[in-house]
C-alpha cells in the first residue's frame, strides 16, 4: 500500500471519528436538555396533583389524611404514573401501585428529605425494585398539622429508548456514509484509470501520428538529397524517385486526410443528415473503387430493391464502405469481394465479405484499433494508413450501430454493420440502375 493510498485510509477514518465524535457530543448534550426539560415538566405535573388534592380535600370538607389512599389510587391510573404520599416520618400513607402502609419507610430518599425541607425538586436514578431509570419528583405537601410529600414516579423507558433509537440510526447513518464513501473511492478510481487510460491512448496516438508522419517525410528528404546531389542526371534514376516522392506524398496526405476525418467523426458532427439511398451509395463506392480490383478479383453487388431509406449523412455512410471494401480489395489477391445489403424491421445491415488472406481470432479483437495492422509490410506497401477500420468503428458508434468480424486464416473476412432505425420512413421504393459488374 502507497503512501498515497495510507493517507487516503487514515483521512476516511478521521473523519468517520470526527462525525461520531460530534454525533456523540451532540446528542449527549441534547439527550441532557431533553432530561431536564422532562423533569421540570414532572415536576409542574406533580406540584398540579399536590394543589388538586388539597382543592378536593377542602371542598370536600374532610381531613388530607383521609383522602390520601383514594387520591394516589385514582389519579395513578388517571395519569399512568405511580404516585406516593409520605408523612414527615417517612412513612407511606398513600400508594397507587398498591397498600401504602405495607411499604418500607422512605425517609432516607433523597428527594423526600429535599421536600420536607420545603424544596420541590426531582432527582432521576434507577429504581433496583423495577431496573428502570424513573424521574422522581417530590413536593411539600402541607395542610393544617399534615406535614409530609406527594411524591411521582415516572419512567424515562421512553427517553431511554430514543436513545438507544437514536444510536441505532447513527450507526445506520455511518454505515451509509461509510457506503457512499466508498462509492465515491470507486468511482474516483475508475475515473482516474479511464483518464489514464485516455491519456496513455492519447500519449500512444501522437507517438504513432509522429512515427507515421515522419516515414514518409524522412523518405521524402532521402530522394529529394539524392535528386540534389547528382541523381536529377540520369533520367531513368530521377524518374523512379520523383515516382517515390509522389507514392509517400500521397499516402502523406491520405494519413493528414483520416486524422482530420477521425477527429470529425470523435467531435459527433454529423450533420447534415436526411434519409439516404444506400444501394445508390453503395454503386458510387464500387465505381469509385472499381480501378483498385486486382485482375483476378471480382466486385460484387446486388442491389435489394426492399432496402429503406436511411437517415445519416451520406458521407459517412459512404465513407464507412470504401474503408471496408478498400480493405477487402488489399486483402484479396484471388476471388471476389462481396457487398450485400438489407433492412430488417429495426436494423439496416451492411455485409463486406471477402476471399483473402483473413485473420487469425487475437487480429480481429484489435482490428479497430488506431494503427493496428495485421500485416504491417503489405499494409505499408499498399498505402494504408492504419486508420481505416477505426474510423469504420467510430462512425458506426455514431450511428448506435453495431459492428462484427468473422475471419479465418486463408479462408477471408467478413463484416457484418447493423444500424438501427430511429425514424419511420415511408414505404417509397428506390428505383436501382442496373449494372453489369
Amino acid at each position: 500500500m502507497n503512501l498515497k493510498k495510507k493517507f487516503l485510509i487514515g483521512y476516511a477514518i478521521a473523519a468517520v471519528a470526527a462525525l461520531l465524535a460530534f454525533e456523540y457530543a451532540f446528542w449527549s448534550n441534547g439527550f441532557t436538555y431533553l432530561e431536564k426539560q422532562s423533569a421540570a415538566g414532572y415536576l409542574t405535573q406533580t406540584e398540579m396533583l399536590r394543589d388538586i388534592l388539597l382543592a378536593e380535600s377542602r371542598s370536600e370538607g374532610i381531613a388530607l389524611e383521609e383522602k390520601l389512599e383514594a387520591f394516589a389510587e385514582e389519579y395513578g391510573e388517571a395519569y399512568q404514573i405511580r404516585i406516593t404520599i409520605i408523612d414527615d416520618e417517612g412513612r407511606v400513607l398513600g400508594e397507587s401501585d398498591g397498600p401504602g402502609p405495607d411499604m418500607s419507610n422512605h425517609l432516607d430518599r433523597e428527594e423526600v428529605q429535599r421536600a420536607l425541607k420545603g424544596e420541590s425538586n426531582s432527582i432521576i436514578r434507577r429504581s433496583a425494585t423495577f431496573g428502570l431509570d424513573y424521574c422522581y419528583c417530590a413536593v411539600p405537601l402541607r395542610e393544617g398539622n399534615f406535614r409530609g410529600v406527594i411524591r411521582t414516579a415516572i419512567p424515562m423507558e421512553e427517553l431511554r429508548n430514543m436513545d438507544d433509537e437514536f444510536l441505532r440510526s447513527t450507526l445506520l447513518a455511518t454505515a451509509i456514509l461509510l457506503l457512499l464513501v466508498l462509492s465515491l473511492v470507486m468511482y474516483f478510481r475508475k475515473y482516474v484509470s479511464a483518464m489514464r487510460a485516455v491519456e496513455n491512448q492519447r500519449r500512444e496516438f501522437v507517438s504513432n501520428v509522429t512515427h507515421e508522419l515522419r516515414t514518409p517525410l524522412t523518405s521524402i528528404r532521402g530522394f529529394v538529397e539524392t535528386l540534389k546531389n547528382g541523381a536529377m542526371e540520369d533520367p531513368d534514376r530521377a524518374e523512379r524517385f520523383l515516382d517515390i516522392i509522389d507514392i509517400e506524398t500521397e499516402r502523406l496526405g491520405n494519413l493528414i486526410d483520416d486524422i482530420l476525418l477521425l477527429s470529425e467523426i470523435e467531435s459527433k458532427k454529423d450533420i447534415p443528415q436526411k434519409p439516404c439511398d444506400v444501394n445508390e451509395v453503395i454503386w458510387e463506392v464500387t465505381e469509385l473503387l472499381a480501378p483498385k480490383v486486382k485482375p483476378h478479383v471480382r466486385l460484387l453487388f446486388t442491389p435489394d430493391p426492399g432496402v429503406r431509406p436511411f437517415t445519416c449523412n451520406r458521407d459517412r455512410i459512404k465513407q464507412l464502405l470504401i474503408n471496408l471494401v478498400d480493405n477487402g480489395l488489399k486483402a484479396t489477391e484471388f476471388g471476389a469481394v462481396t457487398i450485400s445489403c438489407k433492412s430488417t424491421a429495426s436494423h439496416l445491415i451492411l455485409e463486406i465479405a471477402d476471399t483473402g488472406i483473413g485473420m487469425e481470432a487475437e487480429q480481429t479483437e484489435r482490428i479497430f484499433e488506431r494503427f493496428y495492422r495485421v500485416d504491417k509490410g503489405r499494409s505499408r506497401s499498399q498505402g494504408g494508413t492504419g486508420l481505416g477500420l477505426s474510423i469504420v468503428k467510430h462512425i458506426v458508434e455514431l450511428y448506435k450501430g453495431a459492428i462484427q468480424v468473422e475471419s479465418k486464416p486463408g479462408e477471408g473476412t467478413t463484416f457484418r454493420v447493423e444500424l438501427p432505425y430511429f425514424e419511420k420512413h415511408s414505404d417509397k421504393r428506390y428505383g436501382n440502375r442496373k449494372r453489369s459488374e
